[in-house]
């Protein structure tokens, strides 16, 4: 797992992602779309990454940014945008400024994470743009999202 979901998911979301690791890059994707409401509220999971969390509060940090906080009192900025018929939430690293990327799906009181797969990358991204172009021309790829970790909504916010 890579630094910034670790501190994100690390503190929440995946024991069974604690196999691979999810793209990260120094650049993130653009923020432009406003914050997904059915993002926000207490989730809580069963796939754990730090023994020491497993819940995870989602709040909007403004229009078009989140703010994660786990129970252990970590907190970590994201934001999420939509590529062609997928969301994908952009997470920012405590540690090192690096964004992390994950595929999101909400349905009713269930969220579900999936890690964006590193080794369809053939090349380092050197620029926004080949970000955002890696996404357009790999996302409707059978594997592009693996290591799904499903959590439940606690409440809402």
């Amino acid at each position: 797992m890579k630094t910034v979901f670790r501190n994100l998911l690390q503190l929440v979301l995946l024991s069974i992602v604690l196999t691979s690791c999810t793209l990260e890059s120094k650049f993130g994707l653009p923020n432009t779309d406003k914050v997904d409401q059915n993002l926000v509220g207490v989730w809580s999971t069963p796939c754990i990454i730090n023994q020491e969390s497993d819940t995870l509060t989602i709040k909007p940090l403004n229009e078009y940014s989140y703010t994660l906080l786990f129970d252990t009192n970590e907190e970590l900025a994201a934001y999420s945008v939509k590529i062609k018929d997928y969301n994908i939430i952009n997470i920012i690293s405590n540690v090192d400024g690096n964004n992390l990327f994950y595929g999101y799906e909400v349905e009713k009181d269930t969220l579900r994470f999936y890690e964006v797969n590193p080794e369809l990358l053939k090349s380092d991204i050197s620029s926004q743009k080949e970000l955002n172009d890696f996404f357009a021309k790999n996302i409707n790829k059978h594997n592009f999202f693996m290591n799904a970790c499903i959590m439940v909504r606690n409440k809402d916010l």
